[in-house]
């Protein structure tokens, strides 16, 4: 019985959330997820190709988990030397699953980026992401009070709930602004390699609305982020510091990640044959503020980087969630030219 108790109660808090002031997905590695953070990311990376599937998993202890599964793909359009303007394009997707209702949210989206190199070490890009969204639950998977026998759960017995629930399907626009600097002979820290990125991006701009109850309609709120992450080599080691920082808000809600990752870097690249290419670990952490301590950790090989890291809870939550709080895992690939750039997170 308590385990439909904390079915009942996941769909209800879920349907209120999205009905008044509703919070998107969000990965707590969020340097993974470029397209959920900016439109203006798209293409705009070391390589030809960039693909990446993320898959996270929270509140395992409420009963059934939040299961969310995401994945991108983009390019950059005739780059060329990268002197002069290209195009970033991309298309990604998410599902967000939560309990036994299956209640959540499906989402895919294409991203259209204009580059702008400036010089030999800026970049400034523009980018827009019209998307399509669905939200959707089953209550057929739920049994309710009204169906309990004295001994167990009867499905063949009414439920006696008269609420309609129905899918919701809604256009969504989004819009970002994004800045890269690279410099390979940067004084910056004592550094050899120093580069960063800073971007502000908007979503639901144009305010859809979303009617899952058949007789209500209400507005997505729009959401706000800006992020930085950058790397600095630190002069004559194979150490780096990643430092980065993540920022949103929407309707009354808001999110500030700060953090810090120790890159390693192992072997020595090949830097006309491509055989061998670079790789390191990245370990760290990020803090959600007056929510969540993060540890991660990621390995990255010749295209390929895999990340792993969980979320300690520490907010208020934490005394019925025991600290437990998500495992996310990431797998990330990139198709990087035989001349090869020194690996960097991103």
């Amino acid at each position: 019985m308590k385990k439909n108790l904390i079915n009942f109660i996941i769909i209800n808090i879920g349907i209120i959330t999205i009905s008044v002031n509703a919070q998107d997905v969000h990965f707590s590695q969020f340097g993974q997820t470029p397209q959920l953070i900016n439109p203006a990311a798209s293409g705009v990376f070391n390589g030809n190709v960039r693909a990446i599937i993320n898959y996270r998993t929270q509140w395992g202890s409420f009963g059934n988990a939040y299961n969310t599964y995401a994945a991108s793909f983009d390019a950059s359009i005739k780059k060329g030397d990268g002197r002069h303007a290209y195009f970033g394009l991309g298309v990604n997707f998410y599902k967000d699953v939560a309990g036994q209702s299956e209640f959540g949210n499906f989402q895919t989206g294409l991203s259209f980026n204009g580059i702008l190199p400036i010089g030999n070490n800026h970049t400034l890009s523009l980018g827009i992401q019209p998307a399509f969204g669905q939200y959707s639950a089953s209550l057929a998977q739920l049994t309710w009070g009204s169906q309990f026998n004295g001994e167990e759960f009867d499905t063949e017995l009414n439920s006696n709930e008269t609420f309609g629930l129905k899918s919701s399907r809604y256009f969504d626009l989004g819009a970002g602004i994004y800045y890269e600097f690279k410099n390979s002979s940067s004084e910056f820290l004592g550094s050899d390699l120093s580069s960063f990125n800073v971007g502000v991006a908007g979503y639901h701009l144009n305010k859809p609305t979303q009617d899952f109850f058949s007789e209500t309609s209400d507005e997505i709120p729009m959401k706000f982020v800006a992020q930085f992450s950058g790397t600095f080599d630190i002069r004559e080691t194979k150490l780096s510091l990643v430092p980065s920082m993540f920022y949103a808000t929407q309707g009354p809600y808001q999110e500030i990640t700060p953090g810090m990752l120790f890159k390693f870097r192992i072997g020595n690249a090949t830097k006309y044959s491509g055989l061998f290419k670079q790789g390191a670990v990245y370990f760290g952490g990020h803090y959600r503020i007056k929510d969540a301590i993060i540890p991660q950790v990621y390995l990255e090989f010749t295209d390929y980087m895999i990340g792993v890291s969980y979320d300690y809870n520490n907010s208020a939550l934490s005394s019925v969630t025991g600290g437990n709080g998500g495992l996310e895992i990431s797998i990330r690939y990139i198709n990087r030219p035989k001349a090869l750039q020194r690996a960097s997170f991103k």
